[in-house]
This record gives C-alpha cells, structure tokens and sequence, in this order.
C-alpha cells in the first residue's frame, strides 16, 4: 500500500518519492504537503463525481516566481505533474481538485503582493495570491477612489485566477480578461514571459497597451494550461462623482415576459445608457438572495419535504418571475437624464405591468444591496445560493446565447426542462454583455446522496449535449466535464490546443487534462 493519497499516472512511488525529497529541498517541509489533513481542502469540491477521482498526491506552496522556475524543473525531471491554483476558489466549477487524481496542486496562494496601484490611470499589477479583498483593503487604506470589478461572491476570490478563467462582474469594466493588460508567464522549461509591453527593458507601458508587437499570446493562458501566471495588470474603473451612479431593478412578473424584456434592455446597452452588465435573475435565484440572512429559517427555503419552495410561489413575495438588475453612471446630469429614458422605455413597453425600484423604494432590501454593490465593484463575501438545498452540491451550467429574445427564451425553457425533470430547480442568472447574454444556471444537489449525485451527473450531461445541438455553446465547466465540453468544439480545435500543447509542454507537466487539453 502506497504511503501517499495517490500517485501521478506513470510515476512509480520510488520516484514520486525523490520528486518529493527535492521538491522539501527547495522549499521546506512545511511547503510541500502530502498528508491528509493538509490535502484535504483540494480533495472536497462541490461536483457530482467521486472525490477519488480528484485527489491530489501532494500540495506545494511556493512565494516566487524564482522558485516555479526551480519546481518545474523538478517537475520535468521526474515527470510530476502540477495543477495550478490561486487560492482554491473555484465554486461551482471543481474548486481546486486537480482535473485527474495523483497531480500535485501548485497552490499559489502565498503570492501576495500588490506590486502597484496607478492612481494617475487607473491600473494595478497583482500576483496570484491576491484577491478582491485584499486589493479592495488596499484602495481604501489608502484612499484611492476606484472601483473593481468582481465576480459574486468575490472576497476570498484570486483576481488573476478570475481574470484567467475569463470570468466577469457587473460594473462597466465587466469583462474582466478584456480588462487585463499584461501577464508575466512561468513557461513549462523555466523561462519567464511578460506579454504585451512586458518584454521591452524598463517598459513604462506594460499595464497600459496590450498587444505590444506581433501576435498576441496573452489568450494562450486563460482558461488553459500552457504555463503559470505569476503576475497580471488591470485596468480599474474610475469612480464617478457623487451622484453619478443609480443602481435600478425592475421586476417583471410573469416567466413568458423574458423575450420582450431583451430588445429594450439589448438597446439601453448598446447605447450605452445602461453601461454594466445587467444581471436578469429568476425567481429562485432572487429569493435566495433576499432571503439569505433570514434568521426565521437560518437562510434555508427547504420545506419538510426537503424540496425547495417553487419558485411560482415566490413571486407571491415581492420578487418578479424575473428581476433585472442594472445601473447608470456618470455625472449627476447624465444620470438624471438616463435614468429618464431608462425607465420611460419601460414603462412604455410594460406600462403598470412591472415593479420599477431605485434605492428610494428598495428600503433595505437584502437583494437589492447586494445588487448594488455587485454592480460599484463591491466584494461580496457569501454565495445566496448555498442555502437552498443541504448537501453542498454544486455545479455551474454556463451557456452562452446570442441576446435576441428568442434564443434567451428558448434556452430557458429547455434548460428548465431538462433540470425539472431530472428532479432539480432551475435556478438562472442572464447576464448582457455587447452582443450576449452569458446563462448561468446553478444545479444545486445533494452530495451526500448517492443517487441524488447520480441524477445530477445525468442531468449536467445532458445540458451539455442538449445545448451542443442547438448550437449553444458552453463558456466555462467544471473538471468533470471539460473533455466533453471540449468536444463539442471540433477536432480542429482540439487538434490546435494539443500542437501547441506538445510544443510549450512535451512533459504535460502544467495542469493536463485543463480545458479538455493534454499533450498526450
């Protein structure tokens, strides 16, 4: 029987155990972990597969980029293979279990450093460790007024892992990879890359012009796994002045009123009247975050028969079939005036029809702040979701549609289908960037029930090629279903990835099996 938790695929424990004995060389006892106490935050994660599957052979932490370059050359050596994380945020989406069991998790987490804030244009260079609250503690001990843009929940959340994996918020600058300028990049044989303006001796541009000169690579590392990101720049939002911003929310009461919801809403953003990327929340979704605080049942909606209550019953409750979330920005002036058109293009499409709510009416209504802050940059500490169903199950479904009416429609109503069906609560979240509107559904499951796990494999299955064939397709997944995402996407892109795999890692050292990808 093996003294480790689990060994990388083709590594005997002979040589596991001298990768082991450098890797304490370089780093100390204490930063390179295989017992299980210590690996225990990276075998539990919230999918509907085994943790077996996941578990890691041992957790390493380094504190420079010196020392990647040294671990993975221990890595190459001996054929260890690293799956990397910033701080084990990852909700959803596997947390921080490596892809396959038997990887080493490479968890950045010690590195810390805010290495600049420009007050002058608005820019940052992080390291991997830092996370929103940190860099939100930062601006304000030090009073410099501008705005993030964070991911809900994000105050335990990497900016840098968030940026990579192209996640968003809901200010202006939601698009938080388009937002980002500049990586320094730890390759698979050692060499250190700065992208972008990165690489010019003394650059005073790398965080302020992303493309520098030739191709642009910075995409080669979001979502992928041909190196290690030690450091990134972003672009933060300069805070309007007082008066210059107006967080609204409309409340529509009937399911059948998402299409006509879309065209009015896809205009107010393309003119950039409403600037943010509004949030379209369902009923489920909107009452666990009202509600979430609610000491008379702890935050739970669970009823005796241990089943969620549904959602048409919510509605009772003061909270819309769907509830749109959005804001205007700007100076006092250019509020006022938005916020006219804004709310007469409402009215003028559903009359008395809908609840129109400014902070004037929300009277401290739990989700309506929580809104708020999402939509200023504020870091937001706990997931409303986590209590509606025991167990802890969780697993994000992140489709993209193109914002017309009746492809946002359509998808609801086939993903509602499927989830209902198979048992489960359709629990959504439309968000509107430029042209889409990127549908993330939350399936929420029991993990301590083995059939209830069962059903929600099936279930996530089946959205995965139900949407495919639609031609809908899916932005972000969980580790239980990259390879399958992957798929969908062609061989001829599989065929790129795995090339330019080969030729940045021959060893598939970084993270295998990240994406769908490996070098094998």
């Amino acid at each position: 029987m093996s003294r480790y938790l689990a060994l990388p695929k083709g590594v005997t424990e002979a040589a596991f155990t001298k990768a082991i004995t450098e890797y304490r060389t370089l780093l100390g006892e204490g930063r390179v972990r295989t017992d299980l106490a210590s690996l225990s935050p990276y075998i539990v994660n919230s999918i509907a597969e085994s943790d077996s599957l996941h578990t890691p052979s041992a957790a390493i932490y380094p504190t420079t980029t010196r020392e990647i370059q040294s671990i993975v050359g221990i890595a190459n050596k001996y054929k260890t293979p690293l799956w990397t994380v910033c701080n084990g945020e990852n909700e959803g989406y596997g947390s921080s279990a490596p892809a396959t069991a038997g990887q080493i998790v490479l968890d950045l987490r010690n590195m810390k450093k805010i290495i600049e804030v420009d007050r002058e244009l608005g820019y940052c260079l992080v390291e991997p460790g830092v996370t929103y609250a940190d860099l939100q503690n930062y601006l304000t001990s030090n009073k410099i007024n501008l705005w993030l843009d964070a991911p809900a929940p994000s105050a335990n959340v990497s900016i840098l892992g968030n940026i990579l994996e192209r996640g968003s918020g809901y200010t202006p600058y939601s698009e938080d990879f388009l937002f980002s300028c500049g990586m320094e990049v730890v390759l698979a044989n050692g060499t250190v890359l700065k992208t972008g303006m990165g690489g010019i001796p003394n650059s005073t541009s790398w965080q302020v012009f992303k493309w520098g000169f030739g191709p642009y690579v910075d995409g080669l590392f979001s979502q992928g796994n041909n190196g290690i990101v030690t450091k990134v720049g972003a672009w933060l939002m300069g805070a309007p002045p007082p008066g210059g911003y107006k967080p609204f929310c409309i409340r529509f009461p009937k399911n059948e009123m998402l299409p006509n919801i879309i065209k009015p809403l896809m205009f107010l953003r393309q003119a950039q009247i409403v600037p943010n990327a509004c949030a379209l929340v369902n009923a489920g979704w909107e009452t666990a975050t009202r509600f979430a605080n609610d000491r008379r049942n702890n935050g739970r909606f669970i009823n005796t028969a241990n089943r969620v209550i549904p959602a048409n019953k919510l509605v009772n409750r003061n909270v819309g079939a769907w509830n749109l979330y959005g804001a205007v920005y700007g100076s006092p002036e250019q509020v006022a005036l938005n916020w006219m058109y804004v709310s007469g293009t409402f009215k003028q499409a559903f009359g008395n029809k809908i609840s129109i709510i400014t902070e004037n009416e929300a009277k401290g209504d739990p989700a309506f702040e929580y809104r708020k802050q999402l939509m200023m940059g504020g870091v937001t500490s706990r997931n409303p979701l986590d209590s509606w169903r025991p167990g802890y199950g969780s697993m994000k479904f992140a489709p993209t549609a193109a914002a017309r009416p009746g492809e946002c429609a359509q998808q609801a109503k086939v993903a509602a289908e499927i989830i209902n069906r198979h048992g489960f609560d359709y629990l959504s979240e439309f968000s509107f960037f430029w042209y889409d509107a990127r549908h993330t559904v939350d399936l929420r499951f029991d993990r301590t029930r083995p059939e209830e796990m069962k059903r929600a494999h099936a279930c996530f299955n089946e959205l995965i090629s139900a949407f495919a064939k639609h031609g809908w397709a899916v932005g972000r997944t969980n580790t239980a279903f990259m390879d399958k995402v992957a798929d969908s996407y062609g061989p001829a892109k599989q065929r790129l990835n795995r090339t330019i795999k080969k030729a940045l890692d021959p060893n598939n050292i970084l993270s295998p099996g990240k994406s769908g990808i490996t070098a094998g």
